[in-house]
């Protein structure tokens, strides 16, 4: 009996992109993706692309802002499927990012139809993937 060949996984970096509003309070961006749901902004890596560029690229390709790139937040790992069918392993590596401005532009030729600001609470509760929920409590709990 034949094994399957084993298919590489998937390899793609996202941040937490937050920043402080003027009484100090810390606020989230969270975007609305493809599938009509609240996550946080990532992408595949390029070739030869470390993580914590992609995460950068990533974040300004998707919402249209940069910033300062903080610690590693956690990595999630999940089966996608390609347009043929095929099942593979994706891991996504999300680190902090701190925006360096607060006008997020929800890159529509992403398949990004909104970018937005919540505060904590508000953003686990958008949040419609378990696993990226996870991360960003983990994140809320590193900022906090």
């Amino acid at each position: 009996m034949s094994q399957a060949p084993s298919v590489p996984t998937k390899l793609a970096a996202g941040g937490v992109v937050y920043r402080h509003d003027p009484t100090g309070a810390l606020l989230l961006l969270l975007i609305h993706d493809q599938y009509g749901r609240w996550t946080l902004p990532k992408g595949h890596l390029e070739v030869g692309e470390s993580e914590q560029a992609a995460a950068v690229r990533e974040v300004l390709e998707e919402t249209g802002l940069f910033g300062e790139l903080g610690a590693l937040v956690g990595r999630i790992t999940y089966t996608v499927r390609s347009k043929r069918g095929l099942e593979r392993p994706k891991q996504v590596t999300f680190f902090l990012l701190r925006a360096k401005s607060s006008e997020a532009r929800p890159q529509a030729e992403e398949g990004i139809s909104a970018a937005e600001w919540f505060a904590p609470e508000e953003a686990l509760a958008r949040i419609g993937y378990p696993q990226v929920r996870e991360v960003l409590a983990r994140a809320v709990t590193m900022l906090l």
